[in-house]
């Protein structure tokens, strides 16, 4: 990987002299190869496969050494990274993205802009922002020093159809969401679950499913009402939320059942999981902020973990043994986990 430098562009000889990069230049597009381009990037619907696609048209115009999309994720967070050349644990991937935050989205109406970051010299492309925050973006590194009329133009272009995928992706959030607690709801989590476990299928790869029932929200709603409630449902999905990692995925199955689906999990990766959530819940009372009732409840919650393939072929098995190992908590000790007893194949195995 190449890490240039912000300034003058060169690096030391072995004998102090600095030699002079010379900078690189590129034929600027013609106007039919920037309509290919916006077609390209337009005709994609979703947000993601847009700035994909804009990002390598971008180093394939620039001759860019590297870069990297940032845009919504599936959770509506701004300036996730959707799309990147350098790896995930890459440092100049975070100090590009808040580079990019910092520089807001008021003036982005001018176009492509430099940006430094940590003495990374890049390139900005806004794609859509606001009055007061960047929304959408692609930066480059090291691009060739004429490429910003071009990719200007190009962004100008695309916006349109960028502003209409993330507004269909925004209503999409909407179907998706469930506004009391604010995580995922089950409509969702039928469609997740069937895709997670198709991949985990294809790739030979572990994926697990933890079902979590608070044991006592009903005593909540009957003494503090159904709006307590409510808030505790929040303060729980803002508790679990914090305690897995970003791809995974948290449900309101239903009432005061939540599940958490874990991809490339085994079991006692869920095991673990599962005891950081039930910690969490357990270990400090709810409705003791300002804005609860001022009667600050203890909660817990009854775990049960089912895994594929281990404990399930299926959908319906995952769920459904899942499902059975949380019950046998619930009826039982409650504030545990259990796991769901391993799948027999025909011949007993």
């Amino acid at each position: 990987m190449n890490d240039r430098r912000a300034g003058a562009g060169v690096k030391p000889g072995r004998e102090g002299k600095a030699p002079v990069r010379r900078a690189r230049k590129v034929s600027a597009p013609t106007d039919p190869e920037l309509l290919a381009a916006a077609l390209a990037v337009s005709q994609r619907l979703e947000i993601e496969g847009q700035l994909h696609a804009f990002l390598e048209i971008a180093r394939g115009w620039t001759k860019a050494a590297h870069g990297a999309a940032f845009g919504p994720d599936a959770e509506g967070a701004a300036l996730a990274a959707l799309a990147t050349t350098l790896g995930p644990d890459d440092p100049r991937l975070e100090s590009l993205r808040q580079a990019v935050r910092s520089r807001g989205g008021g003036d982005w109406a001018e176009g492509a802009f430099p940006l430094a970051a940590d003495g990374v010299r890049a390139l900005a492309v806004p794609l859509r922002g606001d009055q007061d925050a960047a929304v959408a973006a692609v930066v480059l590194l090291d691009p060739a020093e004429d490429a910003a009329a071009a990719l200007t133009e190009l962004a100008h272009r695309v916006r349109p159809a960028v502003a209409n995928a993330m507004q269909v992706s925004a209503i999409r959030e909407l179907t998706i969401k469930d506004d009391t607690a604010d995580c995922f709801n089950r409509r969702y989590f039928e469609e997740f679950v069937l895709e997670e476990m198709a991949r985990a299928n294809r790739f030979k790869t572990p994926m697990s499913l933890i079902f979590f029932d608070m044991d006592n929200l009903k005593e909540v709603n009957t003494r503090l009402g159904h709006a307590a409630g409510s808030r505790t449902l929040l303060e729980v999905s803002e508790r679990v939320r914090g305690k897995i990692r970003k791809f995974d995925k948290l449900f309101r199955f239903g009432g005061d059942e939540f599940c958490i689906v874990l991809p490339e999990t085994e079991w006692h990766g869920a095991m673990e999981v599962a005891e950081r959530v039930r910690e969490a819940i357990s270990g400090r009372p709810f409705l003791a902020g300002p804005k609860g009732p001022r009667q600050p409840q203890m909660m817990t919650a009854s775990f049960g973990i089912a895994s594929f393939p281990l404990h399930a072929r299926t959908k319906e098995e995952l769920v459904q043994r899942a499902d059975r190992a949380m019950q046998s908590v619930k009826t039982t000790t409650k504030n545990a986990i259990a796991t769901a007893e391993r799948k027999r194949d025909p011949d007993g195995s």
